[in-house]
């Protein structure tokens, strides 16, 4: 809600123009909720107002801007508003790429005349489109003021607004490195989703949706999430459950921590209790003095410390989704590769700045310090900063495997792991009845049986950090191979008292077993329950439905304006029914004609059209609107069996996109 009231006030009082500015806002900025122009994302509609300008007093910002987000910017020929439209959709996406605002779809310019252009920005978060829009028409008319170019102050000031900038984008960016994942594998699905909260997001609409926030979802327990956290209780629960699981110890001092080590018998493991992503871990300690150190640094983190036994072998998270194993990594411990030329040093500098600068996936791993761990691991391998591996030779410069800690993931095809270890995997996610986990299993080989081999489960995460390419099978399980979305009626009509479609169309699908909701005169209802009345609008009614997980299908009757202002609830629909009631009469509360609303509805691509046969001029409209439609019908609808085809025409069409794909 505070988000919601500062846009609001943003787009009141956008950045105050200046006698001399060029470029400027031509009307208040407008923010789409919904669905708007057939994107799948928010959208930000805005309007800007461009006074001539020279392409070459605008060179500096494209330099500062391209050094700052490794991307430059083409211009392009046959615009008569000059390149600023371009570079206004170009930057913008880019800047909020940058600063974790997910952009799906490029923006559209949607008119252009005279000196105004208008624009449709999609976005995860409205605020941040303006922030980054006040920031381009700053540095824009900074750059436009001087003749000769911007001056030194006014790069300077470039500078400043920039840092200002990404400080600024911060507190709505998305959180961690699954959620970016999850919504680039749902849009590429068609999976639609709608933002919740705070990095939760909801997946698809009514039955069929799911909601998640990074790899928990709403079917993930509470209880044991809270088991995972807890790594004694849960390898107490594995253990009493026949899994492998190392021994352990729970220390409360030093000299407590070398008390168990040395019961246990070295070399053991120094990690926390209830911390997840390898906060505080450190392995293979070998001696009293490096356990006390060990334990001095985790104590630091947490109270509750364990002790654990170090057991040899690779390192493996096998990702569990329902039951299934969808993907494996071999998690290499962080270090350099030899070259037989370049030092540890070197090495190591030039892996974090490749890292750094990555547009793979290499950008979402953890740099290394030069610290004392390094320094450490480098002691027992006989090695030290200034040496000089031979080609090809891992030099380890972390304890931990994790990537938190600088490990590098590699995955392992599925085909190459052994069944039993697949098996083993998914019976102690199973054990902790967690939906989705991550089992880090210690193993000499997970190309053969841990029943030969010999192997320990040394955590579960009930909330993995998943590889890339994991999110999207994860998605297609979690949906059972669906998109996430139902069957959506959307009726619009005129004074037509002879007869209510959506009504009709509700009831023939209630009959049909169908829990359906229904947005009509101003009143919700699903299956026969009466939800609320009197309600703000179809927009916000229709939202009503979707977030319902017992609704099964909708039926939405226009009859209001909202959708013009806030935009379609959903990004598709099923059936399209329009009546005009009488011919030339306007629709949905006398606001907009006929034509205009099919125009709208074209974005939601239906897959069935019924339009009334009343006004040929209709019919030619919406045949050129709806030409990529392959079933639009022409219908009288003056007599009641007229009507009754059309609705047994729609419930038809519904029901069969109820039915298992």
């Amino acid at each position: 809600m505070q988000e919601i009231k500062k846009l609001a006030v943003a787009i009141r009082h956008p950045v105050a123009p200046q006698n001399r500015d060029r470029i400027q806002f031509a009307a208040r900025p407008h923010a789409f909720s919904g669905y708007f122009k057939g994107f799948r994302q928010p959208v930000l509609q805005y309007t800007l107002r461009i006074q001539h300008v020279e392409n070459a007093q605008l060179a500096v910002l494209d330099r500062l801007l391209s050094q700052r987000l490794g991307t430059r910017f083409e211009l392009s020929n046959g615009q008569s508003l000059g390149p600023i439209p371009d570079r206004f959709m170009y930057w913008t996406r880019a800047i909020l790429e940058k600063a974790v605002h997910p952009v799906f779809e490029s923006a559209k310019m949607l008119s252009q005349k005279d000196n105004l252009c208008t624009i449709a920005q999609p976005c995860l978060n409205h605020a941040a489109v303006l922030l980054v829009l006040n920031f381009l028409i700053e540095s824009n008319n900074s750059c436009l003021r001087s003749v000769n170019g911007p001056t030194a102050e006014s790069v300077n000031e470039i500078g400043y607004r920039w840092a200002r900038l990404l400080k600024e984008l911060a507190p709505t960016a998305l959180r961690g490195f699954n959620q970016l994942h999850f919504l680039t594998a749902a849009f590429e699905l068609g999976v639609p989703w709608t933002p919740l909260g705070t990095n939760i997001f909801q997946l698809g609409f009514g039955t069929n949706a799911r909601w998640i926030d990074s790899s928990y979802t709403d079917a993930t327990s509470v209880i044991s999430s809270k088991m995972a956290r807890n790594k004694a209780l849960a390898a107490s629960v594995m253990r009493s459950s026949g899994l492998p699981v190392p021994l352990h110890a729970h220390a409360k001092s030093e000299d407590d921590a070398v008390q168990c080590a040395e019961k246990l018998g070295y070399p053991v493991v120094v990690k926390p209790l209830n911390l997840d992503g390898g906060h505080g871990v450190t392995v293979n300690l070998r001696s009293p003095e490096s356990v006390r150190q060990a334990f001095s640094s985790a104590s630091k983190l947490t109270k509750h410390v364990l002790v654990e036994k170090h057991v040899a072998g690779r390192d493996y998270r096998l990702h569990v989704v329902n039951g299934r194993v969808h993907g494996v990594l071999d998690r290499i411990p962080g270090g350099v590769t030899g070259n037989g030329l370049d030092t540890v040093r070197v090495l190591l500098d030039r892996q974090n700045h490749e890292r750094k600068v990555a547009l793979d996936d290499r950008r979402f791993l953890h740099q290394m310090a030069f610290d004392e761990e390094a320094h450490e691991q480098l002691r027992t391998q006989n090695l030290s900063w200034d040496s000089v591996p031979t080609a090809e030779c891992f030099v380890r410069l972390r304890g931990a495997s994790n990537v938190a800690s600088g490990g590098m993931p590699v995955p392992v095809p599925l085909k190459e792991v052994h069944q039993d270890n697949l098996t083993l995997a998914i019976r102690a996610a199973r054990v902790l009845r967690l939906d989705v986990a991550g089992i880090d299993l210690l193993i000499p080989d997970i190309r053969q049986s841990w029943l030969e081999t010999g192997a320990n489960i040394c955590e579960v995460n009930a909330q993995p950090q998943m590889f890339s390419t994991m999110h999207k099978p994860m998605l297609v399980s979690m949906l059972n191979g669906g998109d996430g979305r139902i069957p959506v009626a959307i009726v619009i009509s005129g004074e037509s008292p002879d007869c209510d479609i959506g009504l009709m169309l509700h009831r023939k699908l209630l009959a049909n077993g169908v829990i359906v909701g229904l947005v009509r005169g101003g009143s919700v209802y699903i299956d026969k329950e009466f939800v609320c009345k009197n309600s703000a609008g179809s927009f916000t009614q229709s939202r009503m439905l979707f977030f319902d997980s017992a609704v099964q299908a909708m039926v939405i009757c226009v009859e209001d304006d909202e959708i013009i202002k806030c935009g379609w609830p959903v990004d598709s629909c099923d059936v399209f029914v329009a009546r005009s009631g009488r011919t030339g009469c306007t629709v949905a509360g006398g606001q907009h004609s006929l034509a205009h609303w099919m125009t709208l509805v074209a974005g939601l691509s239906p897959g069935l059209v019924l339009l009334e046969d009343t006004a040929t001029l209709d019919q030619m409209t919406a045949r050129s609107i709806f030409a990529a439609t392959n079933d639009l019908r022409v219908v009288a609808m003056k007599q009641t069996q007229d009507i009754d085809h059309v609705v047994q025409a729609a419930v038809s069409a519904m029901i069969t996109c109820l039915a298992p794909k």
